[in-house]
């Protein structure tokens, strides 16, 4: 097996080696699994020439090297309202500050303080870090003071001030021309990325082929043919390098690039393999791009399958695990209206390249095409149904995806698949009831920064519990962390919420969590014992008081065996009547009062409920010094194992059958 037409095999290799170091050792299995692939079907020679590749790929690969120059000079390649994207000769620097007057494309040498990239602290959580990374973006740091600048008039920003304007088809042409989008159209593109079908409005391979067409119907009474092929790509390059950065957009050039001067020697497969590897070469964080992941695989199934009659419908199927992993749901709409949109998008795309370059003559065709667009959009978003999923395991992708791979070869040497269409919807329904088999249960402290927020999710899904939603002042933190982690566990509705009290960091998230998640009953003030499912809950009577904090709720909830105790924002005054009217009280896990405030925890309280284990939910460096060190050493004292939220993230106890273990694998 040579090199030619047989890359891709190469580049298996090379990218399960880069899984292997970079996401979990787990995918060493499926490597060892592909070399015995490999010696079967090509021989130990092979294996071995592969290997070498793979070796030569992984020592040589280049990682993101953060930086500490205090002073740093480059080209701003992307802005927003509070930083820019400063590209240096080393590497790109995010930069929070002021930079009023200055455009992509200005020169700036700029004095920074670094600060640290925010992770990760929930489970499925928007890692920061990994997506800067993938961005090629290694250092977060704001401005101290500006040293130097230059302005350049640069055809980037003589093609903006050219588009730009208040009216939609500016909006529009900003996003599909330039790959901008300005405020008017973001709330729109919500909507699409709902409707799970926002990559037809995101410049992608689609667009540029659209465009090289245009290109080759404008040329083609000017030049002869083989004249245009290469000057549609200098065109094409030339338009690349002036507007920001698209790794979708870059995958369908280079493809194109290297299938016109290598045709002779490379298949299209060779050429997408050659790319890929050179895009994971150059940052191997580049899988944390989910633009990279779609545009590269979809267009790597239209390859193996290309001019097939339900060409559409299988690459639909390729994109089914990508989309649950991403959204936690599928849009069934999403298929058809993908074959829909997409000749509308192509005519508008060639559209607004008219309006660009002739003026306003198109701007009534244009406002017609949008218009249309706009109401299939709100149709299509009234009448949407969604299949609503957890987080995919592994074994679920690998078995997907081992399913499908084995359709398209069928489809390849035209064999029958309804064997494996039947397979495969087998396993998005056994998925689809995961939740109703899960045989686990767990009790999650959810790191909602300085607030409370804590989960009770049952086996068998027999009932789901949230004990406080926390809130944010500055952030919608139901939409950046609770939705997305209660749809990543397969929760779709919470049976019970009980709010402690009515303070902003207990209760703020409330009605931003129930405009996205249904819940069947909040409770707030003192009822009845609870039984949910097997879950027991008393609210234990306090004073009346006055005070807010001393007003919260306190549940007795008993889980498992386990008696949790949660004490809202209490004080010591609360505590002391607690102990008087329940003498009898024990527990094994206490949710401290008030972040580990000093004005609660006694040593009182810690001597008659006994306690074993202690969670504080608080946040990281938080402006009010929680938890106290007083309450840790009492804690300490007690022999009570302390998890907090600041130091640990999300801590999880989870039970199953007799028996409670308790993970935070957010640990710093």
């Amino acid at each position: 097996m040579s090199l030619r037409y047989h890359l891709i095999y190469y580049a298996v290799a090379c990218l399960l080696g880069v899984l292997v170091m970079l996401i979990h050792p787990v995918f060493l299995v499926l490597l060892i699994i592909y070399a015995f692939f490999i010696i079967r079907h090509f021989g130990w020679g092979r294996l071995v020439t592969i290997g070498l590749v793979m070796i030569f790929f992984l020592v040589f690969i280049r990682w993101p090297q953060p930086t500490d120059e205090p002073i740093i000079s480059g080209y701003i390649i992307s802005r927003d309202e509070k930083s820019i994207v400063l590209k240096t000769t080393k590497t790109k620097i995010k930069v929070y500050g002021e930079f009023i007057g200055y455009e992509v494309g200005d020169e700036l040498e700029i004095e920074v303080n670094y600060f640290e990239i925010s992770r990760a602290t929930n489970d499925n959580a928007f890692d920061y870090r990994n997506y800067l990374y993938s961005q090629g973006i290694t250092n977060n740091a704001s401005l101290l003071r500006l040293i130097n600048s230059q302005k350049h008039n640069t055809l980037f920003q003589k093609l903006q001030k050219r588009i730009d304007g208040k009216e939609l088809v500016n909006s529009y042409a900003s996003m599909f021309i330039l790959g901008i989008r300005d405020e008017m159209i973001n709330d729109y593109y919500h909507q699409l990325t709902e409707l799970s079908i926002v990559h037809l409005f995101a410049l992608s391979g689609l667009h540029i082929h659209i465009l090289r067409r245009l290109i080759k119907k404008v040329l083609i009474f000017l030049l002869p043919e083989y004249l245009i092929n290469y000057l549609s790509l200098i065109i094409i390059g030339v338009y690349m390098y002036i507007i920001p950065y698209n790794i979708s957009f870059m995958r369908a050039y280079l493809v194109m690039l290297l299938m016109t001067l290598f045709k002779k020697y490379l298949n299209q497969l060779d050429c997408f393999s050659l790319v890929a590897m050179f895009f994971v070469f150059m940052n191997p964080y580049i899988i944390y791009n989910l633009s990279f992941v779609f545009s590269y695989f979809m267009y790597l199934i239209i390859i193996l399958i290309n001019h097939h009659r339900y060409l559409n419908e299988i690459v639909y199927g390729a994109s089914v695990p990508i989309v649950i992993s991403i959204q936690y749901r599928i849009n069934i709409l999403s298929l058809f209206l993908g074959i829909i949109l997409t000749p509308l998008i192509s005519v508008l795309y060639q559209l607004l390249w008219l309006y660009v370059i002739f003026g306003n003559f198109f701007k009534p065709v244009i406002s017609l095409v949008i218009e249309v667009l706009d109401n299939i959009v709100v149709f299509s978003t009234d009448f949407s149904f969604f299949i609503n999923f957890s987080k995919p395991s592994l074994f679920f992708i690998l078995g997907y995806y081992y399913i499908y791979f084995k359709l398209i070869v069928k489809i390849n040497i035209k064999q029958r698949i309804h064997r494996e269409i039947l397979l495969l919807l087998s396993l998005v329904i056994m998925f689809y009831f995961k939740p109703y088999y899960q045989t686990f249960g767990q009790v999650v402290m959810i790191d909602v920064g300085q607030g409370d927020c804590f989960f009770i999710q049952q086996p068998y899904n027999q009932g789901n519990i949230l004990i406080d939603t926390g809130g944010l002042r500055n952030k919608d933190l139901a939409a950046l962390t609770l939705v997305p982690y209660l749809r990543s566990v397969g929760v779709f509705k919470l049976d019970h919420v009980f709010i402690s009290h009515d303070d902003f960091d207990h209760s703020g998230a409330y009605q931003s969590l129930a405009d996205q998640i249904e819940i069947g009953h909040t409770i707030t003030s003192y009822q009845d014992k609870f039984k949910i499912g097997q879950v027991e809950i008393e609210i234990l009577k306090t004073p009346e008081s006055t005070d807010n904090n001393d007003s919260s709720l306190v549940l007795l909830v008993t889980i498992n065996k386990l008696k949790y105790l949660f004490t809202g924002d209490i004080s010591n005054a609360v505590e002391r009547q607690l102990i008087n009217d329940y003498p009898e009280l024990k527990i094994d896990v206490l949710k401290v009062s008030h972040h580990g405030s000093n004005t609660g925890t006694s040593a009182a309280f810690l001597n008659a409920i006994k306690p074993k284990i202690a969670l504080i939910s608080c946040g990281k460096d938080n402006y009010y010094g929680h938890p106290h060190d007083d309450v840790i050493t009492r804690l300490n004292d007690y022999g009570v194992k302390v998890y907090r939220s600041d130091e640990m993230g999300m801590v999880k106890i989870v039970y199953y059958g007799d028996d409670n273990y308790i993970f935070n694998d957010f640990n710093d």
